[in-house]
Formats: structure tokens, sequence, C-alpha cells
């Protein structure tokens, strides 16, 4: 049952509202697609690279002849830039840009044939081929920069315009060196539009979104889980330029939304278990410091997981906050989106799925 009192705002202005999906094909309307359309999902992840699945209904009257609508090319095609907005189609909002660089067909039993039109956002570019490059005496933000400017990206960065170094690509693609660089400051990247945003993961914000479950929060699924947790993590080296060796140690600095015990408050009670950053090579203390902070905080956000299903809300998106209530005191907290899935069917209407994370278990 619903709570009787639910803090929820609504996700349209109207009681009942149409949440049909709008699609732009090269920034125009086209009315068969509209009339065609069967399902669309949106999936969107930590480290970018958002995807886009469209079916049609393949089957019709076009100009007085029946037969197959999409399967020349001539509406939609490799190539075809699809802009797509979600929620209540009075106010719509994008949740999706890219180009076409896939096409199915299938022919279900019993059933029109459909065709589905596969698509990525423009960070498609940055992971297409592998190469090898040296960026030299650069801060991770000036990295960043050169290659959203190779991509024709506009960089939004906040922070990381310290630790100037030498910075190797080797064999990747640009995608992959970027989370590689990235992970390194607990950083994440999205593409919105032509922006490429890039904001250290616990301090990202887009928006607080307050769910209930049995209300606009219609499934739930959470686990705490101590199998991926430390109470420390350290790191050591030798510095070369002052020629002596340090070492560093961290139990958290920025662990995310959410309040209560900790994974690793959890695990003293239990053992202490300590892991060594062995594998990363750093500089100095500093530098050794800060790789220590971000692995433990990375471990801690995996804490507690949790997998939703809500009436669909074209406002969660990677880097929102959820939270969530009528799940009990345990697992009552606040969650950073991880993961968000917007699909559209025929049937079931607009959904949202998304996963989500923090480092605490709510106290009872």
């Amino acid at each position: 049952m619903p709570p009787v009192s639910s803090p929820e705002r609504p996700v349209a202005q109207r009681a009942a509202y149409s949440a049909r999906p709008t699609v732009l094909m090269d920034g125009q309307r086209s009315e068969p697609v509209m009339q065609m359309l069967r399902s669309c999902v949106v999936r969107e992840a930590e480290g970018g690279l958002s995807s886009l699945s469209l079916t049609l209904s393949n089957w019709g009257n076009e100009q007085g002849r029946i037969g197959y609508l999409f399967s020349d090319g001539a509406l939609i095609d490799f190539g075809t830039r699809l802009k797509l907005y979600f929620g209540e189609t009075s106010a719509p909002r994008a949740v999706f840009e890219g180009e076409v660089h896939a096409i199915e067909a299938h022919a279900p039993p019993g059933a029109p044939p459909e065709i589905t039109f596969l698509a990525e956002d423009k960070l498609f570019a940055a992971r297409q081929a592998r190469r090898s490059a040296l960026y030299a005496d650069m801060t991770p933000a000036d990295v960043v920069r050169r290659i959203a400017a190779n991509l024709g990206l506009q960089p939004d960065i906040d922070g990381l315009d310290g630790g100037r170094a030498t910075w190797a690509q080797l064999n990747q693609s640009d995608l992959a060196f970027l989370r590689r660089l990235l992970a390194r400051f607990d950083a994440d990247l999205q593409l919105s539009g032509d922006t490429l945003q890039v904001r250290r993961t616990a301090e990202r914000e887009r928006g607080t979104i307050q769910l209930s479950l049995y209300s606009q929060l219609q499934q739930l699924r959470v686990i705490a889980d101590l199998a991926d947790q430390v109470s420390e993590v350290t790191a050591s080296g030798f510095d070369m330029a002052t020629g002596s060796v340090y070492s560093a140690s961290s139990r958290g600095a920025m662990p995310g939304p959410g309040s209560g015990d900790s994974g690793s408050s959890v695990l003293q009670r239990l053992r202490e278990r300590s892991e060594h950053l062995a594998p990363l090579a750093c500089r100095n203390q500093a530098e050794a410091q800060a790789l220590a902070d971000a692995a433990f905080d990375q471990r801690a956000r995996r804490f507690v997981r949790a997998h939703g299903s809500t009436e669909g809300n074209a406002e969660l998106r990677v880097g929102s906050t959820v939270r969530i209530d009528g799940i009990g005191a345990r697992f009552g907290n606040s969650y950073a989106v991880i993961e968000a899935t917007h699909r559209y069917e025929l049937i079931s209407g607009y959904q949202t799925d998304f996963v989500a994370q923090s480092a605490y278990l709510g106290r009872a």
C-alpha cells in the first residue's frame, strides 16, 4: 500500500497526462515515426556513452501501398541524428541525442515486422579507435580539454587542475583512457548535448528526487554487502625528487550521499581488512594520499546498492540523488544514481529503472 502522506514531487503538472516520447530526426519531427513507435529505451551509466534503442512497426500503408515503411533508408538511416524527449508531452525533457550506428530487423510471430534503430551519443567517436599519445606536463583537466577539443566537444570541468604530470595513453581509445585517468581522481564524465561534463563523483549534483515505496517507486531491491569493503586503504613508494620513502593511508574522504553506519564501521566490528594499492604507481606522498582516498571511497560507495523501478521520471539521471523511504530504517537513505534506464512501451507506458548506491546503512 502507498504511504498515507508522500513527500514526492509529482512527475507531471496534470493528474492524467500523456508520456509518449517525442522523437526528432535531424532536428525535425516525423509523424510516420511517431505513429509507428512501439518502444524505446535510453540507457546511461557512469563513464559516459549513453545509448538508444528505438523500435518501430515496419509494416503499413504508405501512399496507398501496403508494405515495409522504413527499410529503404529514406526516413532513418545510418548516421541519422536522433534526439529523444521523455516526460509529460506538454513539457518534455531531452534525455538522449546521438546518431544511428546499427539497424536491426525483427519479425515476431503473429505480429507485423519491426525495425530497431540503435544509436549512441557523441562519445561513440571517443571509443572507435585505439591509439597511443603522450600528454606532457599537463593537469588532468588539461588532458580532458585536449581530448574534448579533438572530439568537437565543449569541456565543463570542476576541479582536477592539480597534479601536473606526463600522462601516457597506450593503445587505448580516448574514452577508455579518460575513464582510467579520471578513476585515479575519483571523477566521472557525462555528456550533455555537446558539453563534456567532468565532476568528482561525490560532488556531482543533478538534483535530489524523493521516492516512496509503492507510490512513484513501484519496486525496489536493496543489498548491503561487506564483500568489497575494507577498513583501510594504503599506498607507498619512493619519492625520487626528495630521495625519501613515503606511505599513505585512508579511511575515507568523500563517501557521497547518505548517513548511518558505513561499511568500514560495520566491518570493524567483525575484523580489520586492509587493502594495499601495490599495482598503482604514484610519485609522492600527496599523490599517494589522493589515490588511497579515491580507492577507499570507490569501495565504500558500493556498500549498499539499490535497484528500483519508478513511474517514468525524465529528471532521474546519472548523478542524481534519490531519497528513498518506505523500505524501513535500515535501507531508507539517500543514494547516488549510477545507472538510469528510461523505457517506453505501448502497453506499460513510460518507466524509469535505476541503480543507485550509498556508503551508509541507515540506523533503526
